[in-house]
């Protein structure tokens, strides 16, 4: 099985800055696109380069033109390629669960 049929999840794109912290308060604070999202995962557009497998949290910042959110998660570090990183969701908390399929579920419809 490749990798594309193993990632079945459906994904969107949108763009957004995230906040990675990993390792001993280590930090990646400076904007990240985000390429696209799913349930299991994130990819994120940067050029540092975080070994594989290292445990971290993600927060999500979300704009619009009128609000703001944000949503959290634990990940771990499980592919580089040429445009970033991936990182696999290890736990989601249940609002973040909900804004996350509410942007499948919307995006879906278009």
């Amino acid at each position: 099985m490749d990798a594309s049929e193993r990632r079945r999840s459906q994904r969107i794109a949108f763009t957004s800055k995230a906040l990675l912290r990993y390792g001993n308060k280590l930090s990646l604070e400076a904007k990240v696109d985000t390429h696209n999202i799913s349930l299991h995962g994130i990819l994120l557009e940067t050029d540092v380069r975080i070994p594989l497998d290292t445990t971290c949290h993600i927060q999500i910042l979300l704009s619009g033109t009128t609000s703001s959110m944000d949503f959290r998660a634990q990940g771990v570090i499980r592919r580089h390629d040429p445009d970033g990183l991936a990182v696999a969701f290890t736990q989601l908390d249940p609002d973040s669960y909900l804004h996350i399929l509410n942007l499948v579920k919307l995006h879906e419809a278009e």
